[in-house]
C-alpha cells in the first residue's frame, strides 16, 4: 500500500510467492513426498506408470521397495488401559478400527432378560466399603445388576449429616474382574467381596428377587 492509503500496482510482480508443484517426473520409485507436512516414500507403481516412465522418460524403472513388515518383526497390537470416560467397551472400539463402531449387543439375551411387567431383571444388592477409613466404614450402597446386558451399577442412599455427596457412584457399564474377564451374575451373592474400579465392596444383603433367582439359578 502506497502513500495515501492507495494501493501499487506490481506489474513486474517483484512481491509473486513462486510455488512449486509436483510432476510425473518427480513421482519415481524411491522418490520421498511431502504430503501435507508428512514425508512419503514411493515403493512401487502400477505397470502403465512404469510404461509412461519407459516412453517418456527412457528411463528403467527401478525396483519396488519391500515396504511390508515381515512377519518376525510385527508387534502385538498393546490396547492401553482404561481411563474412565465412557464405557471401556467403546474405548477398546477406538483401538480396534480406525472408524470406531459401537459394541455388538446381544440382541436375543436383551430381549428375554429385559424388563417384563413386574419382572425387572435387576438383580439389587447392599453393600458396604471393605475399608478402616472412619469416613467410609458407614457407608452403604446398593449394586445394581441388569440381567439384559450384563452390566453393573453402583448408588449410595442419602444420609444425613454425612458430609458426602450421595447419587451415581459408578455408572452403569460392565466392570472387570481382577483376574481377567467382566462380572456376571454368579459373582454377586451375600458375602461376596469385589472390587469395582479400585473401590472393594462387600455384598450384605440382596433384595428377594435377587434371592429367587439364585436360588432357581444355583446350578447354572
Amino acid at each position: 500500500m502506497g502513500h495515501g492509503g492507495r494501493y501499487i500496482l506490481d506489474s513486474l510482480k517483484t512481491g509473486a510467492v513462486a510455488k512449486q508443484f509436483y510432476t510425473d517426473a518427480d513421482l519415481t520409485i524411491g522418490a520421498k513426498v511431502n504430503v501435507w507436512g508428512r514425508e512419503v516414500t514411493i515403493c512401487d507403481m502400477d505397470e502403465f506408470t512404469a510404461h509412461h516412465f519407459k516412453c517418456k522418460f527412457n528411463v528403467d524403472v527401478p525396483a519396488p521397495i519391500v515396504y511390508k513388515m515381515s512377519e518376525e518383526r510385527k508387534q502385538e497390537r498393546e490396547i492401553p488401559p482404561y481411563n474412565g470416560w465412557g464405557s471401556e467397551e467403546d474405548s477398546k472400539a477406538n483401538c480396534l478400527k480406525l472408524i470406531a463402531q459401537a459394541p455388538k449387543r446381544d440382541f436375543i439375551k436383551f430381549m428375554k432378560k429385559d424388563r417384563q411387567g413386574l419382572e425387572s431383571h435387576v438383580l439389587r444388592y447392599l453393600a458396604r466399603m471393605d475399608t478402616n477409613r472412619p469416613i467410609d466404614i458407614d457407608r452403604t450402597f446398593i449394586i445394581s445388576f441388569f440381567l439384559s446386558d450384563g452390566t453393573i451399577s453402583v448408588f449410595e442412599p442419602e444420609k444425613r449429616n454425612s458430609g458426602i455427596v450421595h447419587g451415581k457412584f459408578i455408572e452403569r457399564s460392565r466392570l472387570n474382574k481382577k483376574d481377567g474377564g467382566y462380572y456376571e451374575a454368579e459373582d454377586l451373592f451375600v458375602g461376596a467381596v469385589v472390587n469395582f474400579r479400585s473401590h472393594q465392596f462387600i455384598i450384605t444383603d440382596a433384595d428377594e428377587y435377587a434371592k429367587t433367582y439364585a436360588e432357581n439359578h444355583k446350578d447354572d
